[in-house]
Protein backbone atom coordinates (compact mmCIF):
# COMPACT_ATOMS: atom_id res chain seq x y z
CA UNK A 1 0.00 0.00 0.00
CA UNK A 2 1.28 3.46 -0.96
CA UNK A 3 0.06 6.68 0.67
CA UNK A 4 0.43 9.85 -1.40
CA UNK A 5 0.20 12.99 0.72
CA UNK A 6 -0.69 16.31 -0.87
CA UNK A 7 -2.64 14.59 -3.66
CA UNK A 8 -4.08 17.95 -4.77
CA UNK A 9 -0.57 19.34 -5.16
CA UNK A 10 1.33 20.04 -8.35
CA UNK A 11 3.43 16.89 -7.90
CA UNK A 12 1.27 14.75 -5.61
CA UNK A 13 -1.64 14.45 -8.02
CA UNK A 14 0.77 13.44 -10.76
CA UNK A 15 2.34 10.78 -8.53
CA UNK A 16 -1.10 9.18 -8.00
CA UNK A 17 -1.77 8.93 -11.73
CA UNK A 18 1.77 7.88 -12.59
CA UNK A 19 1.60 5.02 -10.09
CA UNK A 20 -1.46 3.66 -11.86
CA UNK A 21 0.19 4.17 -15.25
CA UNK A 22 3.13 2.12 -13.95
CA UNK A 23 0.80 -0.77 -13.17
CA UNK A 24 0.18 -0.28 -9.44
CA UNK A 25 -3.44 -1.34 -8.76
CA UNK A 26 -5.71 1.52 -7.74
CA UNK A 27 -6.63 -0.41 -4.60
CA UNK A 28 -3.01 -0.21 -3.43
CA UNK A 29 -2.91 3.60 -3.54
CA UNK A 30 -4.30 6.02 -0.95
CA UNK A 31 -4.52 9.71 -1.83
CA UNK A 32 -4.61 12.21 0.99
CA UNK A 33 -5.40 15.86 1.53
CA UNK A 34 -6.91 18.13 4.14
CA UNK A 35 -10.27 17.75 2.36
CA UNK A 36 -10.55 14.31 0.76
CA UNK A 37 -13.76 15.28 -1.04
CA UNK A 38 -11.78 17.85 -3.05
CA UNK A 39 -9.34 15.26 -4.42
CA UNK A 40 -9.64 14.46 -8.12
CA UNK A 41 -8.21 10.94 -8.31
CA UNK A 42 -8.92 7.91 -10.50
CA UNK A 43 -11.64 5.46 -9.58
CA UNK A 44 -10.56 2.88 -7.04
CA UNK A 45 -8.03 5.13 -5.29
CA UNK A 46 -9.01 5.66 -1.65
CA UNK A 47 -9.31 9.26 -0.45
CA UNK A 48 -8.23 9.94 3.13
CA UNK A 49 -7.84 13.02 5.32
CA UNK A 50 -4.30 14.02 6.31
CA UNK A 51 -3.04 17.37 7.54
CA UNK A 52 0.75 17.20 7.84
CA UNK A 53 0.60 19.98 10.43
CA UNK A 54 -1.24 17.47 12.64
CA UNK A 55 0.65 14.12 12.67
CA UNK A 56 -2.26 12.50 14.50
CA UNK A 57 -4.19 12.60 11.22
CA UNK A 58 -1.36 10.68 9.56
CA UNK A 59 -1.35 8.01 12.27
CA UNK A 60 -5.00 7.28 11.54
CA UNK A 61 -4.41 6.35 7.87
CA UNK A 62 -1.11 4.43 7.99
CA UNK A 63 -2.57 1.02 8.79
CA UNK A 64 -1.18 -1.38 6.19
CA UNK A 65 0.86 1.32 4.41
CA UNK A 66 4.34 0.26 3.27
CA UNK A 67 5.46 3.43 1.49
CA UNK A 68 4.67 7.15 1.66
CA UNK A 69 5.16 10.01 -0.76
CA UNK A 70 5.67 13.01 1.51
CA UNK A 71 5.77 16.77 1.19
CA UNK A 72 8.29 18.71 3.30
CA UNK A 73 5.63 20.24 5.52
CA UNK A 74 4.89 20.16 9.22
CA UNK A 75 6.93 18.40 11.88
CA UNK A 76 8.89 15.83 9.88
CA UNK A 77 10.48 14.38 13.02
CA UNK A 78 7.07 13.43 14.39
CA UNK A 79 5.99 12.22 10.97
CA UNK A 80 9.05 9.96 10.79
CA UNK A 81 8.38 8.55 14.27
CA UNK A 82 4.75 7.95 13.36
CA UNK A 83 5.68 6.21 10.12
CA UNK A 84 8.22 3.92 11.79
CA UNK A 85 5.74 3.01 14.54
CA UNK A 86 3.16 2.11 11.89
CA UNK A 87 5.57 -0.17 10.04
CA UNK A 88 6.23 2.06 7.02
CA UNK A 89 9.35 0.84 5.22
CA UNK A 90 10.05 3.63 2.74
CA UNK A 91 9.37 7.36 2.48
CA UNK A 92 9.90 9.45 -0.66
CA UNK A 93 10.30 13.09 0.37
CA UNK A 94 9.75 15.95 -2.05
CA UNK A 95 12.65 18.10 -0.89
CA UNK A 96 14.59 20.76 -2.80
CA UNK A 97 17.91 21.29 -4.56
CA UNK A 98 18.37 24.21 -2.18
CA UNK A 99 19.45 21.71 0.50
CA UNK A 100 22.80 21.44 -1.27
CA UNK A 101 23.62 25.08 -0.48
CA UNK A 102 24.92 25.67 3.05
CA UNK A 103 24.55 29.43 2.65
CA UNK A 104 23.08 30.70 5.95
CA UNK A 105 21.05 33.27 4.02
CA UNK A 106 19.19 30.52 2.15
CA UNK A 107 16.30 29.90 4.52
CA UNK A 108 14.49 27.74 1.96
CA UNK A 109 17.43 25.32 1.94
CA UNK A 110 17.57 25.30 5.73
CA UNK A 111 13.85 24.47 5.93
CA UNK A 112 14.24 21.49 3.60
CA UNK A 113 17.34 20.23 5.42
CA UNK A 114 15.29 20.21 8.63
CA UNK A 115 12.71 18.11 6.81
CA UNK A 116 15.30 15.66 5.47
CA UNK A 117 17.33 15.04 8.62
CA UNK A 118 14.72 13.11 10.68
CA UNK A 119 14.01 10.80 7.76
CA UNK A 120 17.71 10.10 7.28
CA UNK A 121 17.95 9.14 10.94
CA UNK A 122 14.77 7.04 11.01
CA UNK A 123 14.65 3.25 10.79
CA UNK A 124 13.31 3.21 7.24
CA UNK A 125 14.50 3.79 3.68
CA UNK A 126 14.38 7.46 2.69
CA UNK A 127 14.49 8.73 -0.87
CA UNK A 128 15.08 12.47 -0.95
CA UNK A 129 14.05 14.11 -4.22
CA UNK A 130 15.81 17.45 -4.73
CA UNK A 131 14.33 19.28 -7.71
CA UNK A 132 15.28 22.79 -8.69
CA UNK A 133 12.81 25.31 -10.07
CA UNK A 134 9.45 23.91 -11.13
CA UNK A 135 8.34 24.86 -14.63
CA UNK A 136 4.97 25.69 -13.05
CA UNK A 137 6.57 28.61 -11.21
CA UNK A 138 6.19 30.57 -14.44
CA UNK A 139 2.40 30.50 -14.04
CA UNK A 140 2.99 33.49 -11.77
CA UNK A 141 3.87 35.43 -14.91
CA UNK A 142 0.60 34.68 -16.72
CA UNK A 143 -0.96 38.08 -16.02
CA UNK A 144 2.16 39.85 -17.20
CA UNK A 145 2.33 37.74 -20.37
CA UNK A 146 -1.28 38.64 -21.20
CA UNK A 147 -0.50 42.30 -20.54
CA UNK A 148 2.66 42.16 -22.67
CA UNK A 149 5.11 42.98 -19.86
CA UNK A 150 6.75 40.71 -17.26
CA UNK A 151 8.71 42.33 -14.43
CA UNK A 152 11.40 40.26 -12.71
CA UNK A 153 14.07 41.16 -10.13
CA UNK A 154 16.89 39.43 -12.03
CA UNK A 155 15.71 38.75 -15.61
CA UNK A 156 18.98 37.07 -16.56
CA UNK A 157 19.13 34.75 -13.57
CA UNK A 158 19.38 31.11 -14.65
CA UNK A 159 17.39 28.10 -13.47
CA UNK A 160 16.88 24.59 -14.86
CA UNK A 161 13.07 24.40 -14.95
CA UNK A 162 11.78 20.87 -14.47
CA UNK A 163 8.47 19.51 -15.70
CA UNK A 164 6.47 18.29 -12.72
CA UNK A 165 5.69 15.03 -14.54
CA UNK A 166 9.43 14.26 -14.48
CA UNK A 167 9.52 14.69 -10.70
CA UNK A 168 6.52 12.37 -10.41
CA UNK A 169 8.19 9.80 -12.67
CA UNK A 170 11.28 9.72 -10.43
CA UNK A 171 9.08 9.36 -7.35
CA UNK A 172 7.25 6.44 -8.96
CA UNK A 173 10.55 4.82 -9.93
CA UNK A 174 11.52 4.93 -6.25
CA UNK A 175 8.13 3.62 -5.12
CA UNK A 176 8.16 0.71 -7.58
CA UNK A 177 11.59 -0.71 -6.86
CA UNK A 178 13.87 1.41 -9.01
CA UNK A 179 17.54 1.91 -8.22
CA UNK A 180 16.80 5.46 -7.08
CA UNK A 181 15.24 4.11 -3.88
CA UNK A 182 17.23 5.22 -0.84
CA UNK A 183 19.19 7.89 -2.71
CA UNK A 184 19.06 11.70 -2.76
CA UNK A 185 19.12 12.76 -6.40
CA UNK A 186 19.26 16.33 -7.61
CA UNK A 187 16.66 16.79 -10.34
CA UNK A 188 16.48 19.36 -13.10
CA UNK A 189 15.07 20.01 -16.50
CA UNK A 190 17.26 19.29 -19.52
CA UNK A 191 18.53 22.87 -19.98
CA UNK A 192 19.62 25.94 -18.04
CA UNK A 193 17.47 28.90 -19.04
CA UNK A 194 17.38 32.48 -17.86
CA UNK A 195 14.06 33.98 -16.85
CA UNK A 196 14.31 36.07 -20.01
CA UNK A 197 14.77 32.88 -22.05
CA UNK A 198 11.68 31.35 -20.45
CA UNK A 199 9.56 34.41 -21.22
CA UNK A 200 10.73 34.16 -24.83
CA UNK A 201 9.58 30.52 -25.01
CA UNK A 202 6.17 31.50 -23.63
CA UNK A 203 5.92 34.44 -26.06
CA UNK A 204 6.73 32.19 -29.00
CA UNK A 205 4.13 29.61 -27.97
CA UNK A 206 1.40 32.21 -27.46
CA UNK A 207 2.28 34.41 -30.41
CA UNK A 208 2.56 37.47 -28.19
CA UNK A 209 5.16 40.17 -27.87
CA UNK A 210 6.22 40.27 -24.23
CA UNK A 211 8.60 42.83 -22.79
CA UNK A 212 10.87 41.75 -19.94
CA UNK A 213 11.61 44.52 -17.45
CA UNK A 214 13.80 44.63 -14.35
CA UNK A 215 11.92 44.85 -11.05
CA UNK A 216 13.48 46.33 -7.95
CA UNK A 217 14.03 44.00 -4.98
CA UNK A 218 11.79 46.26 -2.91
CA UNK A 219 8.94 45.93 -5.40
CA UNK A 220 9.36 42.15 -5.42
CA UNK A 221 9.17 42.00 -1.63
CA UNK A 222 5.94 43.97 -1.71
CA UNK A 223 4.53 41.73 -4.45
CA UNK A 224 5.34 38.54 -2.55
CA UNK A 225 4.28 39.95 0.80
CA UNK A 226 0.69 38.61 0.83
CA UNK A 227 1.89 35.07 0.06
CA UNK A 228 5.16 34.53 1.97
CA UNK A 229 7.14 36.02 4.85
CA UNK A 230 9.91 38.53 4.06
CA UNK A 231 12.60 35.93 4.76
CA UNK A 232 11.40 33.85 1.81
CA UNK A 233 11.56 36.85 -0.52
CA UNK A 234 15.07 37.60 0.70
CA UNK A 235 16.16 33.97 0.13
CA UNK A 236 14.82 34.01 -3.43
CA UNK A 237 16.49 37.33 -4.20
CA UNK A 238 19.77 36.02 -2.81
CA UNK A 239 19.52 32.87 -4.93
CA UNK A 240 18.66 34.75 -8.12
CA UNK A 241 21.43 37.31 -7.60
CA UNK A 242 23.95 34.47 -7.34
CA UNK A 243 22.77 32.92 -10.64
CA UNK A 244 22.39 36.20 -12.54
CA UNK A 245 23.94 35.49 -15.94
CA UNK A 246 25.33 32.17 -14.66
CA UNK A 247 24.08 28.96 -16.36
CA UNK A 248 23.24 26.27 -13.82
CA UNK A 249 24.30 22.58 -13.80
CA UNK A 250 21.88 20.14 -15.41
CA UNK A 251 20.92 16.96 -13.55
CA UNK A 252 18.61 15.37 -16.09
CA UNK A 253 16.20 12.67 -14.98
CA UNK A 254 16.91 10.25 -17.85
CA UNK A 255 19.34 8.03 -15.87
CA UNK A 256 16.61 7.61 -13.23
CA UNK A 257 13.53 7.20 -15.43
CA UNK A 258 14.95 5.84 -18.68
CA UNK A 259 13.33 8.74 -20.55
CA UNK A 260 14.74 12.13 -21.57
CA UNK A 261 13.56 14.99 -19.40
CA UNK A 262 10.65 16.98 -20.79
CA UNK A 263 11.66 20.38 -22.13
CA UNK A 264 10.38 23.70 -20.88
CA UNK A 265 8.91 24.30 -24.35
CA UNK A 266 6.86 21.10 -23.98
CA UNK A 267 5.59 22.26 -20.58
CA UNK A 268 4.60 25.65 -22.02
CA UNK A 269 2.80 23.99 -24.93
CA UNK A 270 0.81 21.84 -22.50
CA UNK A 271 -0.11 24.91 -20.40
CA UNK A 272 -0.62 27.41 -23.22
CA UNK A 273 -4.17 28.22 -22.14
CA UNK A 274 -2.91 29.59 -18.82
CA UNK A 275 -1.07 32.35 -20.65
CA UNK A 276 -3.70 33.35 -23.19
Amino acid sequence: MILVTGARGTVGRRVVRALLDAGVPAGEVRASGRDPAALDVPDGVARVAVDLADPATLRAVLDGVDQVFLYALGDTATVAETAVAAGVEHVVLLSSASTLDDDPEDLIGAMHRRAEDPLRAADLDATLLRPGAFAANTLDWAGGVRAGRVELPYPDSHVTPIHEDDIADVAVAALTGGDVRGSAPSLSGPASLSFRDQVAVIAAETGREVEVAAQSPEAFRVQLGPYAPPAVADSLLHLWAASDGVPQPVDDVEPLTGKPGRTFAQWVHEHRDAFV
